[in-house]
């Protein structure tokens, strides 16, 4: 029979829906998602239609526990929660098996204080040795610092569906001008992202380079203060708002380089999606996808997170490219993220959680 395993995680978000309904369509797992919210205040995605079994825990939490209690194997993705939290503990209780999956630890003003919180919070994690997921290699690396060698810690970051991020075939080419170049941020107007130090640096490199130029797809808090900074560049700067999670190709393939300045960014699945366009991507040394898929001045370039200087530098080489080397970084790109597909993170899925049940039935696990 197929492993039964229930993914606990926040809200079904569009990247999420689509790996898990290829984990279910693939027929390796019989997977189950207890999603804790319907929605959440500050997302604004179009509501998804998973193909997957699933549940809100907001309305439905009975049922949910029901599936944690019966599963073969449950990932939390999610402990915010207080009946996530209680979840985990029945699963220690049950001496069943149960793996954490996250993004890497440790983001906060107070580092000591967030680490206590945290913790606190995984108690039944410290009790246990269940193993961690980390989202990408970054990730790893933390969860082991904070938890210990002695459990397992298994590389699986975020997966979606880059195949529609591909350049059309007949797309015209974007290096017939070696004196323009589109640079594109897509995210959050927060200072988490970057984006006031994008301002800042593209203002700089803009006086320099006249045809540079700077496409913000997006919203936030930070949005009345970068249109007033960058007002000066007149329509060499565009905001383009929210953008859906449908229209998003299209948004990428008008640019030629993507910029991802995060002061930190757990995984940050821009970063592939940049690459699966044919776009050398700037990222940032505290964002968890560039540090595993970027390689510095082949498809991208890894700046220093929160440093100006590293990141004018950065956008000062893109603008100044030939077009032959863009041309091949665009190449690079595409090729850097040929298995990481959608079928790529639904097989590794499957396998981890296959290598996660079978180890915690050898080795008698608490």
């Amino acid at each position: 029979m197929k492993p039964s395993v229930v993914i606990v995680t926040f809200i079904p978000s569009p990247y999420q829906v689509e790996l898990f309904d290829r984990l279910a369509a693939d027929g390796r797992l019989d997977p189950s998602v207890v999603y804790m919210r319907a929605f959440s205040d500050d997302r604004n995605w179009k509501a998804s239609s998973p193909q997957h079994r699933c549940v809100i825990a907001a309305t439905a939490e009975q049922e949910a526990s029901q599936w944690v209690v019966q599963a073969d194997l449950v990932v939390f993705s999610n402990y915010s929660f207080p009946v996530a939290r209680q979840w985990m503990r029945t699963r220690v209780a049950s001496k069943r098996p149960w793996v954490l999956w996250g993004e890497r630890p440790g983001f906060s003003r107070l580092p000591l204080v967030s680490r206590l919180s945290r913790r606190w919070r995984l108690a039944p994690l410290v009790a246990s040795h269940a193993p961690i997921w980390g989202m990408g290699g970054w990730a790893v690396e933390g969860w082991r610092a904070e938890f210990g060698k002695k459990r397992e810690y298994q590389n699986l970051p975020y997966f979606s569906n880059l195949l529609r991020f591909q350049p059309p075939a007949d797309s015209p080419s974007k290096v017939g001008d070696p004196d323009s170049r589109r640079l594109l941020f897509s995210g959050s107007q927060i200072p988490r992202k970057g984006v006031d130090l994008l301002a800042e640096a593209y203002a700089t490199v803009a006086s320099e380079c006249p045809r540079l130029h700077l496409g913000l797809v997006g919203t936030g808090p930070l949005e009345g203060n970068l249109r007033s900074q960058l007002a000066q560049f007149g329509d060499r700067v565009r905001f383009s708002g929210f953008v859906d999670w449908e229209l998003l190709p299209a948004a990428y393939h008008q640019a030629d380089i993507l910029v991802a300045p995060s002061r930190y960014d757990g995984w940050g699945l821009i970063v592939a999606e940049g690459l699966a366009a044919g776009l050398p991507v700037i990222g940032t040394d505290r964002t968890g996808a560039a540090l595993d898929l970027l390689r510095h001045g082949v498809n991208g370039w890894v700046t220093r997170a929160g440093n100006l200087n590293s990141l004018i530098a950065a956008l000062r080489e893109a603008a100044h490219l030939s077009p032959e080397r863009l041309a091949k970084m665009r190449s690079e790109a595409i090729r850097s993220v040929s298995c990481h597909q959608l079928a790529d993170g639904a097989r590794r899925f499957a396998e981890a959680a296959e290598s996660a049940i079978q180890n915690w039935s050898r080795k008698g696990r608490l």
